[in-house]
């Protein structure tokens, strides 16, 4: 009778293996190689101890003691090379190859558990996912386009005031059709008992009487227009056009709509900017989107102030200004799509967060008489009012369902309940009339 082949007991799950196994038959521990000699009794088994997490990988001749390294009879371990050296089947500098083929068989290996193999493939699904979503995360942060909209308000670290979102009753309102003869029109203004409308489908600043006849269609500053996005109006009756195509340009027209002068702010500071205001001392203030601030200049087209609207890599690309005589200046975004409110020192004090929209047709801004704030939510067809620092101070307007409104983008004031606003997808201009 041949001699029986030594065994020993698996210190996890008890089932006996060889004492040159690696590994575990039934459940897939991993085992020490060489912990039990040739000459084991097998009547009293001895338990393998399992190699210690962490340690590092050994020789044999580590391993075993002297005569076991000597008996040149005796078959190496499993796993051994032909110096008899002991090598782990993955290891750190291991090829790629031996890594899917060492993680494979102890995939196999393990697969002898059901539950332990449920579990490891429950974990790698749960860790692949949370990579997945950390991705994103810092996508966005390094500035990669992003089309949903913050659920809460971004975290910028300043001590401002976030403003819940509106989450009361929307309002509706009628509203009546003053002209639909334009293409894309984005800007609009009231002054001196006009309406003017910028639209860069047809490059053309409009000249409209109030009740929407058209008196003038002025085609050119200095140059012929390219792209003009938003039109604003000062004290006096000058109609200021930005003309964001081409590196930028701001021209001033008289009420007519007949050409006055360029103002001569540093060359590309409008280009590709969205909006634009006039103040009550005459400075002209753009929302530089590339640029991710806003500036006001004087007439000779010196800076006089410059805010950053970029906070720990968030996403705020300007899209209009509004100043109030309070000093406050207003922001609205694009992208991380919300309204600010500054001091004039650039200081950030409220924080609105908006329905997401694009910087080209994004919510644009108007100041009534009474110093309230009105905002168009473009992808909802409605308007907003901020008439406060507090959520209660929140209040919306939608107009009724299944009529022909799509993107509701400039907006103005014409009085403390009377507005303006262009639809830039019908190519409309509506006036619509709000409660107090």
């Amino acid at each position: 009778m041949s001699q029986e082949q030594p065994v020993a007991v698996c210190p996890n799950c008890r089932s006996s293996v060889r004492s040159e196994a690696r590994f575990c038959g039934h459940c897939g521990r991993f085992l020490a190689p060489g912990a039990v000699s040739a000459d084991t009794d097998t009547d009293s088994p001895e338990v393998l101890t399992p190699r210690d997490v962490g340690e590092e990988p050994q020789n044999l001749e580590n391993r075993v003691g002297p005569d076991e390294a000597g008996e040149g009879n005796k078959e190496p371990p499993e796993g051994a090379d032909d110096a008899g050296q002991y090598r782990e089947p993955v290891s750190p500098g291991a090829s790629l190859r031996e890594k899917v083929g060492g993680s494979f068989r102890t995939l196999v290996l393990w697969s002898g558990s059901p539950l332990l193999l449920l579990v490891i493939l429950v974990a790698a699904i749960a860790r692949d996912n949370f990579r997945k979503e950390d991705s994103r995360a810092l996508a966005s942060l390094q500035g990669e386009s992003v089309e949903v909209a913050p659920e809460v308000a971004p975290s910028l670290a300043l001590p401002l005031e976030i403003v819940t979102p509106f989450t009361g009753e929307e309002k509706t309102t009628d509203f009546e059709i003053v002209s639909d003869d334009f293409v894309r029109p984005r800007g609009v203004t009231i002054s001196n008992g006009n309406i003017y409308v910028v639209d860069p489908g047809q490059a053309a600043l409009f000249v409209l009487d109030g009740e929407g006849e058209q008196i003038a269609e002025v085609l050119h500053s200095d140059r012929r227009f390219v792209e003009p996005v938003d039109v604003a109006a000062d004290g006096a009756g000058n109609v200021y056009v930005l003309d964001a195509g081409d590196g930028g340009q701001v021209s001033v027209h008289r009420p007519d709509g007949t050409f006055s002068e360029v103002i001569p702010i540093p060359a590309n500071a409008a280009d590709r900017s969205r909006g634009l205001d006039v103040d009550s001392e005459d400075r002209i203030w753009l929302a530089m989107t590339p640029a991710l601030a806003v500036a006001a200049f004087d007439p000779a087209g010196r800076e006089l102030i410059r805010i950053s609207t970029s906070f720990e890599g968030a996403d705020l690309q300007p899209v209009d200004v509004a100043t109030r005589s309070d000093g406050s200046v207003f922001v609205s975004t694009a992208e991380m799509t919300s309204v600010l409110r500054f001091s004039e020192t650039g200081e950030l004090l409220n924080l609105w967060p908006l329905v997401t929209a694009n910087s080209i047709d994004g919510p644009h801004l108007a100041l009534d008489s009474e110093g309230r704030l009105y905002v168009t939510q473009p992808e909802q067809g409605g308007i907003m009012r901020i008439s406060g620092d507090n959520a209660e101070d929140l209040e919306a307007w939608i107009l009724p369902a299944g009529q022909p409104v799509k993107k509701l983008v400039g907006i103005t004031a014409g009085g403390p309940v009377r507005l303006l606003v262009v639809d830039s997808e019908n190519g409309s201009l509506y006036r619509l009339q709000v409660s107090p």
